[in-house]
């Protein structure tokens, strides 16, 4: 028998689970309101991404578009969560500085800057969907389904395509990789978001309920 996707007595739960993890906005809003754009899987491969056909949770190795779009489809509800932070003016500094993408990867000091703002606030968030996925499940949503803020870090280098994933329970693919307009869904929901981010940085992570 299928559950009634009446979420009327988890709304509230899952938002207070989610602040209480330490998201900073959260909100349950209409699946319909999720934007799928193939231009977003258009910039995984132009200008390729390094972690383009080398991860197994970013393209081409995850679902097609049109196969999530009519997955996507079948949900009526989704939860949208956020994690924003504040970049620090020296990393601020080198971004200004770089003359392109190649300078800022090769700076050792700012990819550490990296690793102790931006890895620490998107291991955080996707903590947090994962443990709404599982809540969900639980509680009777027994197709919901997580999606990461960015691509996945569970391991220092991925298996990679013909391998099996080392954390198959608990890697993700990104709203991105399934060609989600991160902005457009955001606003769409009702919370704030930036494209063009500068000293603030906000991350987003997506839970399909029902």
């Amino acid at each position: 028998m299928e559950t009634a996707c009446d979420l009327e007595t988890f709304s509230s739960e899952f938002l207070t689970t989610a602040r209480v993890l330490g998201a900073t906005a959260a909100k349950v809003f209409d699946a319909a309101s999720i934007v799928v754009d193939d231009r977003v899987r258009l910039k995984c491969s132009v200008p390729i991404c390094r972690n383009y056909n080398v991860c197994l949770m970013c393209p081409p190795n995850v679902m097609p578009l049109d196969e999530f779009r009519n997955v996507l489809a079948r949900f009526q509800k989704a939860l949208i969560l956020q994690i924003a932070y504040d970049v620090p003016n020296w990393m601020l500094e080198r971004i200004h500085a770089a003359k392109d993408l190649a300078t800022l990867y090769n700076d050792e000091a700012y990819l550490k800057g990296w690793d102790q703002t931006y890895l620490v606030a998107k291991n955080t968030l996707d903590t947090i969907a994962a443990r709404l996925e599982a809540d969900a499940f639980k509680k009777g949503l027994k197709f919901a389904t997580a999606f990461s803020a960015g691509k996945c870090t569970l391991c220092e280098a991925c298996a990679g395509v013909g391998n099996r994933c080392r954390n198959p329970y608990k890697a993700r693919p990104s709203m991105e990789a399934m060609g989600i307009d991160v902005g457009a869904t955001a606003r769409n929901a009702g919370l704030p978001f930036n494209e063009a981010a500068s000293d603030r940085i906000v991350l987003n992570a997506l839970v399909l309920l029902c």
